[in-house]
């Protein structure tokens, strides 16, 4: 990725962003044309462009309903605005944590409008978001109380659910799906 159109009315933030772009990543930055991902502080997007609006949290699921790829805070650090680009520049979603929750409601929509209530059970959805953290089968068992094979079943009842290769896979799957957020 290499080019980013910036979409930001407020000059001083629009300063920051293309300063942080140009000079902290070497990443040119354009105005409408033909970008890789698009940073924006208002709520109108291209479905056809991954889309970040730079803004209040509280605008997160709205955004999302209308398209963007994510939502950052307006004084986002260096680091997150970069890793943020690379991740909705292959095909995550991204939030921050307290925007909206790490897991999604089960009864929740998916953008093509189809439910989701019925893919993963609620125990699933709390094994899920464990795995999301990097836990082991052993630190699920234990933070849930159920044994070990239990959690292992529940693993592998997701992974299967999710189409997965393995517990990483089930996560990846997991974000591109919608179902949790990082």
């Amino acid at each position: 990725m290499r080019k980013v159109a910036l979409q930001i009315d407020d000059a001083s933030l629009i300063d920051r962003i293309a300063t942080i772009l140009t000079e902290d990543a070497g990443i040119g930055t354009l105005h409408p044309g033909n970008p890789d991902v698009v940073i924006t502080d208002h709520l109108q997007f291209s479905e056809a462009v991954p889309t970040i609006l730079l803004g209040d949290s509280l605008n997160g699921p709205e955004a999302l309903k209308a398209g963007a790829s994510g939502i950052l805070p307006r004084d986002v650090a260096v680091s997150d605005l970069l890793l943020a680009l690379e991740a909705v520049n292959r095909g995550f979603i991204i939030m921050p944590r307290g925007a909206a929750g790490i897991v999604r409601d089960p009864a929740s929509h998916d953008p093509s409008g189809l439910p989701r209530d019925d893919l993963l059970t609620p125990r699933e959805f709390e094994v899920l978001r464990l795995l999301a953290e990097g836990a082991s089968n052993k630190l699920i068992a234990r933070r849930l109380g159920i044994s070990f094979h239990t959690a292992k079943f529940h693993v592998a009842s997701i992974a299967a659910k999710l189409d997965a290769t393995g517990r990483t896979d089930a996560v990846a799957q997991a974000i591109r799906l919608g179902l949790i957020m990082l």
